[in-house]
C-alpha cells in the first residue's frame, strides 16, 4: 500500500527512514534499498515473544507517517464516539434527569392527599293523583326524562365558581388548601383572587356522570382526611339545596301558569255567557230551542184546526149561500185561528209567510161575498220577519261557544288543582346512595405511576427529538 507523508507529499518510491524507536510494521510492504532486496529471505519461524529493545532516541525533526486505510478508519470511529457521547448526554438531560427529579419529588417531598367521594342520582317522583288527565301524565313523563339534565346540571355546578362561593360561606377553603407543611408545588399559591381559587378547586375535584346508568360520581381531594370529608359532605347538602330550589321554582311557575289559564278561561266563559244573554234579550226568549219547539207544536196544532175549519167551509159553500150565518161563523173562526198563529210566532219575533198567505187566501174568499171584513183581515197581517231556522242556528252557535267555554274552564280548574297538589310534594330530589367517608390512607399522589408516566413521556420526547435531529442532519449533508 502506498505511503504518503502528510506534510511533505513525497513520492511512492521515495524511501523514508523510520523514526528512531518506531516499531517496524510487517503488514505494509516498504521500498528497501537494492542491496537489501536481493538478500536471501530468512525462513519463516514461529513468532516468539520479542525481547526488550533498547529505547532509541527520537529525532525531534522526524515526522510520523500515516496509512490511508488507518486514517479512513479513524475518522468514522471518532464520529461514532462523538455521536454516542451526544446521544447519552441528551438522554441524560431529557430522560434520566427529569425522571430522577420526579422520583425525588414524589418520593421525598410531595405531600399526601386524601380522597373522599360520594355518588348520587337525581330522581323525580311519579306523582299522578286520581283524575289526572293524559296531558298531565305526559308532562310527568317529560319531567322524568329531564332527570338526565338535572344530573348534568349538578355535576357542572360542583366544578363552577358558584359552588366555590357557596362553599366559602361555610368553609375556609384557602386555609384548607394552604396548610403549613404542605409542599409548595401542591398547595394553593398565587394571589387571593376568586379566579385563582376556582382554578385550584377544579384541580382538586373530579365530577363525572355516566350517561348509560344515570349515576354521578364526585371525588374531592384534600391534605387531611377531615378536610376532604367536610368538603364532600358540604357539597352533598349544596347539591340537594340546588335541586330543591330548581324544583320549587318549576313548581311555582307551573302553578302560576295554571292560574293564568284559569283566568283566561274564566274571562272566556264570561264573554260566552254575555253573548248568550244578549241573544236572549234580542230574541226575547230565555231558551230559543225550547220556546221554538213549543211554539212549533202549538202552531202545528192550530194549523190542524185551521185545516179542519177550511175543510168545513169548503163543504158548506157547496150547498149553502155564501152569506149564510154558518159560513160567516166559519170564516170568522178561520181568520181568528190565523191571527192566533201569527201572534204566537210574533212573541218570539218570527213571522210566518205561509200563515199570512193562508189568511190572505181566506180573506180573498170572504171578499167575494162580504168584501170589507176580508180586506181588514188581510191588512191586519204584519210584514214578513226572519225565518225560524236562522234564529235557531244563531242560538246554537252562541250556546255552543258557551259550552266550550265551560268545558275549558273546568279543564283549567282541574289543571290548577293538579299543579297545586304537585307543588305540595317534593318531586325532584338528590338520591345520595354512597355517602362521603373519612379516608384512612393516602391514595394521591400515585408516586410510582406518576414517575413511570414521566419517564415514558420524556423517553418518547427524547426519541422523537433524536430522530428529527438526525433526519435534518442527513438532509443538510
Amino acid at each position: 500500500m502506498s505511503k504518503l507523508h502528510p506534510f511533505l507529499g513525497m513520492a511512492r518510491d521515495t524511501p523514508l527512514e523510520p523514526a528512531p524507536g518506531a516499531p517496524a510494521k510487517a503488514k505494509t510492504a516498504r521500498s528497501l534499498p537494492h542491496a537489501l532486496t536481493e538478500a536471501t529471505p530468512e525462513p519463516v519461524r514461529a513468532r516468539a515473544k520479542p525481547a526488550a529493545r533498547p529505547v532509541a532516541k527520537r529525532d525531534a525533526f522526524a515526522l510520523p507517517e500515516f496509512d490511508v486505510a488507518d486514517l479512513a478508519e479513524r475518522l468514522p470511529r471518532k464520529r461514532r464516539q462523538r455521536r454516542s457521547i451526544g446521544l447519552w448526554t441528551s438522554f441524560f438531560l431529557m430522560v434520566a434527569l427529569p425522571t430522577l427529579a420526579a422520583g425525588l419529588y414524589y418520593g421525598l417531598i410531595v405531600s399526601n392527599q386524601y380522597l373522599s367521594e360520594f355518588r348520587f342520582a337525581v330522581r323525580s317522583q311519579d306523582f299522578a293523583p286520581a283524575g289526572a288527565s293524559a296531558a298531565s301524565t305526559a308532562l310527568g313523563a317529560a319531567a322524568r326524562a329531564g332527570g338526565y339534565t338535572d344530573n348534568f346540571l349538578v355535576v357542572d355546578y360542583l366544578t363552577s365558581r358558584q359552588a366555590v362561593e357557596d362553599l366559602s360561606k361555610t368553609l375556609d377553603l384557602r386555609a384548607m388548601f394552604d396548610r403549613p407543611g404542605v409542599d409548595r408545588l401542591s398547595r394553593l399559591t398565587g394571589d387571593d383572587t376568586m379566579e385563582n381559587l376556582v382554578s385550584y378547586w377544579q384541580s382538586m375535584i373530579d365530577a363525572s356522570f355516566d350517561l348509560a346508568t344515570g349515576l354521578a360520581l364526585v371525588r374531592v381531594r384534600a391534605f387531611t382526611p377531615d378536610d376532604a370529608y367536610t368538603i364532600a359532605s358540604t357539597l352533598v347538602k349544596q347539591s340537594e339545596k340546588l335541586i330543591n330550589e330548581i324544583s320549587a321554582r318549576a313548581r311555582i311557575d307551573a302553578v302560576r301558569f295554571a292560574e293564568s289559564d284559569v283566568s283566561r278561561a274564566e274571562q272566556r266563559l264570561r264573554d260566552a255567557r254575555g253573548a248568550l244573554r244578549q241573544f236572549r234579550d234580542t230574541e226575547q226568549t230565555p231558551d230559543a230551542a225550547r220556546t221554538a219547539g213549543g211554539t212549533l207544536d202549538l202552531a202545528m196544532k192550530l194549523r190542524g184546526e185551521l185545516a179542519g175549519l177550511q175543510s168545513q167551509l169548503a163543504s158548506l159553500r157547496t150547498y149553502m149561500d155564501p152569506n149564510a150565518p154558518t159560513v160567516k161563523v166559519l170564516e170568522s173562526r178561520i181568520a181568528a185561528t190565523a191571527k192566533q198563529i201569527t201572534a204566537i210566532e210574533r212573541e218570539i219575533g218570527k213571522g210566518n209567510r205561509e200563515i199570512q198567505a193562508t189568511a190572505a187566501q181566506t180573506g180573498a174568499a170572504g171578499a167575494a161575498t162580504a168584501g170589507a171584513p176580508a180586506t181588514a183581515s188581510a191588512s191586519a197581517m204584519p210584514g214578513a220577519a226572519p225565518v225560524l231556522s236562522d234564529v235557531l242556528s244563531n242560538y246554537e252557535d252562541v250556546d255552543l261557544s258557551r259550552q266550550f267555554a265551560e268545558k275549558y274552564y273546568d279543564t283549567t280548574l282541574s289543571a290548577l288543582e293538579l299543579a297545586r297538589s304537585e307543588a305540595a310534594a317534593q318531586q325532584t330530589y338528590v338520591a345520595t346512595y354512597v355517602q362521603p367517608a373519612r379516608a384512612q390512607a393516602s391514595l394521591y399522589p400515585q408516586r410510582l405511576m406518576t414517575t413511570l408516566i414521566i419517564f415514558l413521556a420524556a423517553g418518547a420526547l427524547w426519541f422523537v427529538s433524536v430522530m428529527v435531529f438526525f433526519s435534518i442532519r442527513d438532509h443538510v449533508a
